[in-house]
């Protein structure tokens, strides 16, 4: 099924652990504030909605670009299962974002493997705040990057 999919194929992961060009992780996260709601025409004509929350476990913070249908599940306080998220820089800055392939759902979610909720949230500690930049990695092609620390 599509939720034994969605488990077999993300690893636990707490908000620390999170760096940048990463993906396939999973997180009980707890909806700390919601940004506004944006709206960016496509190419097609369509228009994507989308909404940055920052969210957190007891280990700290991050940015999270919702989609569309995933704003709905945004509520400040409620506890949130991401399945195959990714963890991208945007203007230089680490955002989770969760793919078609990934899903957003209330905690708890009725799968066994599923972590608890966080205990609290760990605010000092925003991933998103760390600036990254590309630079050249050392290597016989020049032609490499990787996201460093600013």
């Amino acid at each position: 099924t599509t939720e034994q999919y969605l488990t077999n194929t993300c690893v636990d992961v707490k908000v620390k652990d999170l760096t940048p060009a990463t993906k396939g992780h999973c997180l009980v996260v707890q909806v700390y504030t919601l940004g506004p709601v944006t709206e960016k025409p496509r190419y097609d004509g369509s228009v994507v909605r989308i909404v940055e929350a920052t969210v957190g476990d007891e280990t700290g913070t991050v940015v999270l670009s919702a989609r569309n249908g995933q704003i709905q599940l945004l509520d400040v306080g409620r506890v949130l299962v991401i399945r195959n998220a990714n963890a991208d820089v945007y203007n230089g800055f680490l955002r989770l974002n969760v793919t078609q392939w990934g899903k957003i759902a209330p905690h708890p979610d009725g799968i066994a493997s599923t972590p608890n909720a966080p205990s609290s949230i760990n605010t000092v500690n925003n991933i998103s705040s760390v600036e990254y930049e590309l630079v050249p990695l050392d290597d016989d092609h020049g032609d490499d990057h990787d996201a460093t620390h600013k």
